[in-house]
């Protein structure tokens, strides 16, 4: 039996069934679509630090960085990598690790039950060796030395350090060079067999497929080849003081525009909560600095910035805050402006028409995300990690008030948790 979620203004279905292992398999369904695409996800991400090993029963901490260097691993067996096998179906294939969870997936117009098959044999058959695992140590801190220089990542980082003094998000996902040089086997088969248990994974299908079918695989599958325990993970999570760790980070970088990142740091909210400040943070955006604003015009025609200001509400079960980010090469002259808009928004609020404006233009774009595969399955990922139905975030949008969003801003907005990240120009 299928649960059945809508979309109130689209009419878009998921069906959603728990298999009897606990994992979720979610399917959208797109009569005529010729792509399909297939997710294969875990509730694990690089904040999953310190849990219970649900083989050995005892607690454990292991090292930064190895969510992401699991992700690295999943794809590659002992006489095969993923990408290429997918590459020579000509299907198209990835995965990412975020703060909170790993998704490994494909894109496809053909083959998709051979596709799909793939995916979930890949992530369910482990092969770490002493040797490729030393091997792909060399690789992933070349890629964090990478980031490095990244002027947009390490202002980002910055801003998530200068927020939180204890929760994992001041750490990068990949982790640190030293941390990831201290991975081992052992931990990556704990963490694997911890977090990869069916209970705590995810399956997504987006595309014209019959759900029926598409369930009847799946589950044909894992009677067939998965025999691993199934638990629900426990988790051990920091306790984060309100209080910011720093009010400003500030680093040079051989850079032409100087990068400015504001964070605001936000208490822990519920799914819900944080699914109506992701929507109430987009109508800002588009009221407060995309071009409909008068900040916007003002600060293009002066010449303080040349492309637009971006802010947006990140959160998860456990954490919750907003990131701005600007670029301009009068950097001290931006800052200055953004924080004394920000002090007018507190006392005045956004313009009444522009957020009637903004809030149907969202209203309109929740049509469009319905075609966009890729805003799908976010939102799919999005109910999951957050414990929500799939379309909390689409259905919040018709109850929101323009005092909702100026509460919002003078709450959460403020002066007290803001901190300032930037990015410079070395002297020359």
């Amino acid at each position: 039996m299928f649960k059945v979620e809508t979309n109130l203004k689209t009419g878009e279905e998921i069906y959603k069934k728990v298999l009897s292992n606990g994992l979720k398999v979610y399917i959208c369904k797109k009569p005529g679509y010729i792509k399909k695409v297939g997710m294969y996800g875990t509730v694990y991400g690089s904040i999953d630090n310190d849990f219970i090993d649900i083989t050995t029963g005892e607690r454990l901490k292991v090292e930064d960085g190895i969510a992401h260097f699991l992700e690295h691993k999943l794809f590659e067996q002992e006489d095969a990598n993923a990408l290429d096998v997918f590459a020579k179906m000509g299907v198209s294939s990835n995965a990412y690790t975020s703060f909170d969870h790993t998704v490994y997936f494909y894109e496809t117009s053909s083959k998709h039950k051979e596709c799909l098959n793939k995916l979930l044999e890949f992530v369910n058959t482990p092969y770490f060796t002493d040797e490729n695992v030393e091997k792909e140590k060399g690789i992933i801190a070349q890629e964090l030395k990478m980031y490095e220089d990244e002027p947009s990542s390490v202002a980002y980082y910055n801003v998530l350090r200068a927020m939180y003094k204890k929760f994992p998000l001041n750490v990068d996902i990949g982790g640190t060079v030293e941390s990831v040089y201290r991975i081992d086997k052992e931990a990556l088969y704990s963490c694997y067999n911890t977090f990869y248990n069916p209970a705590n994974m995810f399956v997504i299908v987006i595309g014209d497929v019959d759900e029926v079918e598409t369930v009847k695989q799946i589950e044909s599958f894992f009677n067939k080849n998965v025999n691993r325990k199934t638990a629900t993970v426990e988790r051990f999570i920091l306790e984060e003081p309100k209080e910011i760790a720093e009010k400003r980070i500030e680093k040079k970088l051989d850079v032409y525009m100087p990068y400015i990142c504001m964070g605001f740091k936000h208490e822990k909210q519920d799914g819900k909560t944080n699914a109506r400040n992701t929507v109430i943070m987009e109508i800002i955006d588009d009221v407060c600095f995309s071009a409909l604003s008068d900040f916007h015009e003002r600060m293009f025609n002066s010449k303080i910035i040349t492309e637009p200001v971006e802010i947006t509400y990140e959160s998860g079960k456990e954490f919750s805050h907003t990131i701005l980010f600007a670029v301009s090469k009068k950097h001290e002259e931006c800052e200055k402006e953004i924080k004394t808009y920000f002090e007018e928004l507190r006392q005045n609020g956004v313009d009444k028409e522009l957020f009637e404006i903004a809030k149907k233009k969202k209203q309109g774009e929740l049509i469009y995300d319905a075609e966009n595969f890729m805003e799908i399955h976010r939102t799919v990922i999005d109910s999951i990690i957050q414990d929500t139905d799939v379309f909390e975030m689409a259905n919040a949008i018709k109850d929101i008030t323009k005092e909702d969003v100026d509460n919002f801003i003078r709450e959460n907005l403020r002066e007290d948790n803001m901190v300032i990240s930037k990015v410079r120009e070395k002297k020359k």
